[in-house]
Formats: structure tokens, C-alpha cells, sequence
């Protein structure tokens, strides 16, 4: 009985015994779970017991895309290339001697100059400032594709600092001829473009804008009574004018011309001049005037009236009781010119202006040929816009009233 009752227990004992060697046998082997994952991120063992590879490195910014013009922006950059592409292979650089090739060659008497100018027809004509060719035996043109030819003179004037120059009509061919803007349309915001030979860095161009029109003038040629004409309605550019932009061409953003780079203010006269950010252009108008007679026959005689003036302000006219408030008050007339001949008169009620006796009750213009006249400016221009022979009508302000008389223009006097 007790045999059979352990034969009964034994087989009842092993069997939970062998279900727990069955479930540590399953435990073993059976694969760790992977770690959770919440919300995106990793939950991992803050204290793990055998080391674990490092993170990857995150791979580099992919590099920013280069910048790209705006349509617009674009759209105007090409239309500079465009520009100067098309004018560039007009305007020249200078070269001038005092002493001709043929000559002897001292060089403490050596004097050379260096410049820019611009074809203005197919026969070979080149316009550039008088003083980049005054007292020039030697005249050398280089052209933008590096041709040097020498060039002869065709005319110079000294009153509008214009000159005229000339190569060989083959040297020419293929090559546009700048085209002449209306100078009397410029206005201040306009675009501008300088194309020269600053420095003797030959084929430079700027660009800036038009910073004035009205009221600027250059003194040139002094007269023989000691008085000074000027070249009037001088166009004020920013645009970056250096020494030896001289006689380029200053133009719109169409590429016509609007003016010749005459001269620059600088910073310092004394030590160390540079360009101060204002540069000067005579207008295109003047320029056609003088280089048509130029061409034609070697000379250019400029429009005289024959007065000498002071402007009319509101502040001057308030002072002296003047009866306008614009126009230009005729100072001196000269005997035998031609405002004499036409009975343009000086009054008799003198005051103490700057140390000098002034007539205030002399005649004062207001108008030429119906345009209203501002300043001496205004009047000065639109004389340089004439020619010599015409006859003007002058609206004058005298007693009270207002006349028109009847002006013929003479020729400025040597």
C-alpha cells in the first residue's frame, strides 16, 4: 500500500516541476521586446549596463541656394549690358601732345593730356571737351577694341568748352554713332550712365542719377571788359566722374545722349582733390548748336546780347520794391551792342548794392519769345540756344508796364 502511494506521488510531483523548467527554458530564449515608443521618441535605459553605440552624426545643412535676381532687378541689369554693349564701341579715349610726331621730342617741354570723347556721325567726327585738345599738336584716338589711329581738328569752341576731332572714315565703319537726347526733357531722378576713360582706364562705365537740372551754370571764356561768359543749363550727375572722363558721354537709360562730362567738384582743391559726388555735363541741346557749325565750317559763334544782369527773387524784389518778383534786372547794357540797339535802357534810382551804385528802375525781362524768364540762368540759356542773326522778342518790365521789343541777336565778341 505504501509502495503504491509513493508510485502515485512521484509522477504528481515531477509535473510541476517540469512546467517550471519548461517556463524558465521559454524565458531564456525568447528575444527582448523593443523599447516603447511615445509621442516620437525613444524611450531607452537611463542607466544601461553595457554601452551602446553612439547616435549617428546628423548630416550637414544642405548649402543655401545661390541669391537670384528679381525678374525686375534682372530685366534692368541686362538692359545695361545691352547699353553698353551698343554705345560703348562709340565713345573713345584721347591721347594729345604739344608736340606734333614730326617734331623733336624735348621732354621738359612735354606736355600731354588724356581724355574721352564720342562719333557722333559716320564720316568719322568725334566729339570731346576744348581743354582735353587745347594746344594738342599730337591727337591719338583708341577705340574700344584697342585700335589706336591718330585724328585731326576740326573746330574748337572755347565759350561751351566743345571740340570737334576727326579720323578716317574707314576707321569708323560698323561703328553707331551716339544718339542725341532733347536735353530740355531731362529731369532730376533720372537715370544716367558715364561711359569714359577715368584715369586712362580705358572703357569704364558708371551709372547714377540725375541730382540737378535748374540754375547750374560754368563759368568759360572771361571777356575783354573783365566780365565772364557763361555755359548755362548745366545737368548735375552723381553718376562717378574722374580726370580723364573728360569729353565722355553722359547718357539716359536708353542709351541716348543727354550731356558731355565737363567737369567735377571735389572734395579738396589743396592736398588730396577727388570726386565729391557732383559732376557737371554740357546739355546735349548746346552741344548740337556748336558742333553743327563746327563741323560745317570750323567755328562756332555764340548768340550776345550784350547786357550784363542780376536775377530777380522774391527776398530782392521785396527789398528794392521791385514790380515783379522774377526775371532778370539789366545792370549794364554795352554801347553799341545789340540790347543798345534795340533801346534796352537803365534807370536812373540808384542804390548801394555791394559797394556799387545799382539802378533799380532799369528794365527788367520777364519773357524771351513768350518763355517766362526766372533767372539770369533761365535768360543766359536760352541766348546759347539761339543763334547769331536771330531776332528775339524780349518782354520787358519798364514803368509800370509791361513792352515787347523786338531784339536782334549779334555775335559775342573776341
Amino acid at each position: 500500500m505504501a509502495q503504491r502511494t509513493a508510485k502515485i506521488l512521484i509522477p504528481l510531483l515531477l509535473i510541476p516541476l517540469l512546467c517550471i523548467i519548461a517556463g524558465l527554458t521559454i524565458w531564456i530564449v525568447q528575444p527582448a521586446p523593443e523599447a516603447p515608443v511615445r509621442s516620437g521618441v525613444t524611450i531607452v535605459d537611463p542607466n544601461p549596463t553595457i554601452a551602446s553605440a553612439p547616435p549617428a552624426a546628423a548630416a550637414p545643412p544642405a548649402p543655401a541656394a545661390p541669391a537670384v535676381l528679381g525678374d525686375a532687378a534682372f530685366a534692368a541689369e541686362q538692359a545695361r549690358v545691352a547699353l553698353y554693349e551698343r554705345v560703348g564701341p562709340a565713345v573713345v579715349s584721347i591721347d594729345t601732345s604739344n608736340i606734333a610726331d614730326d617734331e623733336p621730342t624735348d621732354l621738359e617741354d612735354l606736355q600731354q593730356a588724356q581724355g574721352s570723347g564720342f562719333l557722333v556721325d559716320t564720316a568719322g567726327h568725334i566729339v570731346t571737351n576744348n581743354h582735353v585738345i587745347e594746344d594738342a599738336r599730337s591727337i591719338y584716338v583708341t577705340f574700344m577694341d584697342g585700335r589706336q589711329v591718330p585724328a585731326t581738328l576740326v573746330g574748337r569752341d572755347e565759350d561751351s568748352d566743345l571740340a570737334v576731332i576727326k579720323v578716317a572714315e574707314a576707321e569708323v565703319a560698323g561703328v553707331e554713332p551716339v544718339v542725341f537726347a532733347d536735353s530740355k526733357l531731362v529731369k532730376v531722378g533720372q537715370d544716367t550712365v558715364a561711359i569714359g576713360n577715368p584715369f586712362g582706364l580705358q572703357n569704364t562705365m558708371t551709372q547714377g542719377i540725375v541730382s540737378a537740372v535748374e540754375g547750374r551754370s560754368l563759368p568759360s571764356r572771361r571777356t575783354s571788359s573783365g566780365g565772364r561768359f557763361q555755359i548755362s543749363r548745366i545737368i548735375q550727375t552723381d553718376a562717378a566722374i574722374n580726370p580723364g572722363n573728360s569729353g565722355g558721354p553722359l547718357l539716359n537709360s536708353r542709351g541716348q545722349l543727354i550731356g558731355i562730362n565737363t567737369a567735377i567738384r571735389v572734395s579738396d582743391t589743396a592736398s588730396a582733390p577727388s570726386f565729391a559726388g557732383i559732376g557737371y555735363a554740357v546739355p546735349s541741346n548746346t552741344i548740337r548748336v556748336v558742333i553743327d557749325d563746327l563741323i560745317a565750317t570750323g567755328e562756332h559763334q555764340s548768340a550776345y546780347l550784350g547786357v550784363s544782369m542780376l536775377s530777380v527773387t522774391p527776398q530782392f524784389s521785396s527789398n528794392y520794391e521791385l514790380p515783379v518778383t522774377q526775371g532778370v534786372l539789366i545792370s549794364a547794357v554795352v554801347s553799341g551792342g545789340p540790347a543798345d540797339k534795340a533801346g534796352l535802357r537803365l534807370g536812373r534810382k540808384t542804390v548801394d548794392f555791394g559797394g556799387a551804385p545799382l539802378a533799380i528802375d532799369s528794365d527788367i525781362i520777364v519773357a524771351f519769345n513768350g518763355e517766362a524768364v526766372r533767372s539770369s540762368d533761365d535768360l543766359i540759356a536760352l541766348i546759347n540756344d539761339s543763334r547769331v542773326g536771330d531776332t528775339v522778342t524780349l518782354t520787358v518790365q519798364r514803368d509800370g508796364k509791361q513792352s515787347n521789343i523786338p531784339v536782334t541777336l549779334g555775335a559775342r565778341p573776341k
